[in-house]
Parts: structure tokens; C-alpha cells; sequence
């Protein structure tokens, strides 16, 4: 039956879509990932049987079908178009998204402190625990948490995840260009960049908790963390194309200085662009997104 709580809006509908694709995509990737690391604890096989590989191939086709499918609900007047049930869908999706994408960090922790003791029995589920914990912890947030206690701790949160995802990327920039520094100068090395970048994640968001005091800092927060995913995902895309391209055609992209090169790119560009258009020119992007 059509929902009583007032007609659905389009900011509404795209949030609903998002919702739905990313919870499909997060299950199938997860669960791709938790049998692909059984089977090398397990097994003597690197790779695992390519059923398991199907699993997480069929995870953008499941970005795509729950995004349909939540649209529909949305528009078809069967889902609660309230502010309050808005505002939780916008929160689940936001700190779903950070979630999955700064759960790479505690995964860097576990290898460094595992090694190869990470892909075995019992150790392998680490990881499938972490993404659990952050898909509950979102679920928490945006469903169960009392809304007030989220308003006078969003400010500080949204900073906290700011800071985290700058030093997630200063952590990369830092790892890669060390790693093609020594690759230039000595002809034997070793290095790891887990501690590194798990030390700037920690100590950026420590800065930008306590950094970030004010509801309008907050709002910066979100709109930096949204443009820098957006934009690391895109120039990553680019990059990639521009170098299949350029090495279809013949032009030799792939030697050993543009091997460590091309991967900063992406990465330099997202941070000085997202940091540019969040606190230079202040864009409303996500504030536009999600009807706010």
C-alpha cells in the first residue's frame, strides 16, 4: 500500500537507490572475499575455484539492480518519505561508505601484525569481521543510535572521518613515492607501507576530531570526503583508459619512473581538487544530493 507519510521526493528516491546497491554490492563483495580467503587458508591454491571469483564480478551487477530496485520502492509510494527516515537512509549511506572504504586500514593493521599468518586458519576472517562490524556499525548509527546524541557528536565525527581519509591518501602518496625513490637509488630494498598508512590514518583522524568544532566545519567535512571519493574513483578511471590507450597506439608509457608515477596521479589530483572545491570554493554538492 502507498506509504501515508507524504509523496516521495527525487533527493529521497536516489538516496533509497544508493542504499539498496551499495547494501547488494557490499554482501556479494564481502562474501566473495570471505570464500576466496577460505579457500587459500584452506588450500593449497592461490586462486580460488572461479565460482568464488564470480561472486565478486557480479558485485557492480549488483550496484545496478539494487539501485533499481530502490528506486521503484521509493517512487511507487511503498517506502516512508518522512525527513526522519530520509535522514536515517542518508546516515546508513554515508558511514557505509566510509566505513568500507577506511576497513582497509584495520586490514593493513592485522597483515602487519600477522604476516602471512593473516590467509590462514584462523586468522583469515579478520577481515569478513571487519567489514561486518562496519556494516553493523552503520546500521546502528543511522537506525538505533538517539538522534540528538548523533547531532552533538556529528561535528566531531564527520571530522574524524575527514582526517582519517586524508591520511589514508597522504599515506599512499607517501608509500608510493618512497617506494619509487628507493627503487631509483638502490638495487636492494624492502618496504611496507601498512604501518605507515595506518599511523596517518590514525593520526589524521585525530586531528580532524579535534580540529572540527563547528556544524558549519561539519558540513565542510562531508563535502571534502564525498568530492575526494568521487574524484579518486574518476581520475583512477582515466588514468587507467589513458594508459590502455596510450600503449595501444604504441606510446611507451610503462617504463620504470612512469610506473610510480602515473599511480600518484590520481591521488595528487583528487586531494588538491576535493580539498580546492570544499574550502576554496566551498561547493554544495552532497547538500544538493541528499536535499539538505
Amino acid at each position: 500500500m502507498p506509504s501515508p507519510d507524504g509523496p516521495s521526493t527525487k533527493n529521497q528516491a536516489l538516496v533509497t537507490a544508493l542504499q539498496w546497491g551499495l547494501v547488494q554490492t557490499f554482501v556479494l563483495d564481502t562474501l566473495g572475499r570471505l570464500l576466496r580467503n577460505y579457500y587459500r587458508a584452506s588450500t593449497d591454491a592461490f586462486f580460488p575455484p572461479d565460482w568464488v571469483a564470480s561472486i565478486q564480478f557480479a558485485a557492480p551487477l549488483g550496484l545496478l539492480v539494487g539501485s533499481i530496485s530502490g528506486y521503484r520502492w521509493v517512487t511507487s509510494g511503498r517506502a516512508a518519505t518522512l525527513a526522519s527516515a530520509h535522514r536515517n537512509r542518508v546516515v546508513f549511506v554515508g558511514s557505509l561508505l566510509a566505513g568500507w572504504t577506511l576497513a582497509i586500514v584495520p586490514t593493513m593493521a592485522f597483515q602487519w601484525l600477522l604476516g602471512d599468518q593473516l590467509f590462514s586458519t584462523p586468522y583469515f576472517v579478520l577481515p569478513t569481521l571487519t567489514a561486518v562490524a562496519v556494516f553493523v556499525g552503520s546500521y546502528l548509527l543511522a537506525y538505533r543510535v538517539d538522534p540528538k546524541w548523533y547531532r552533538r557528536h556529528r561535528t566531531q565525527l564527520l571530522g574524524a572521518v575527514k582526517g582519517a581519509f586524508t591520511g589514508l591518501v597522504m599515506g599512499f602518496i607517501g608509500f608510493i613515492a618512497y617506494a619509487g625513490y628507493l627503487a631509483a637509488t638502490q638495487t636492494n630494498y624492502s618496504i611496507s607501507g601498512g604501518p605507515g598508512i595506518v599511523v596517518a590514518v590514525g593520526l589524521g583522524a585525530i586531528a580532524g576530531y579535534l580540529l572540527t568544532d563547528t556544524e558549519r566545519s561539519g558540513d565542510r567535512s562531508t563535502e571534502f570526503v564525498v568530492l575526494l571519493i568521487l574524484f579518486v574513483l574518476t581520475f583512477s578511471l582515466v588514468t587507467t583508459l589513458g594508459m590502455v590507450i596510450l600503449g595501444v597506439v604504441g606510446v611507451p608509457l610503462f617504463g620504470f619512473s612512469s610506473s610510480f608515477i602515473l599511480p600518484l596521479i590520481p591521488l595528487v589530483l583528487a586531494l588538491a581538487l576535493a580539498g580546492y572545491l570544499a574550502y576554496g570554493v566551498r561547493t554544495t554538492f552532497y547538500q544538493r544530493f541528499v536535499g539538505r
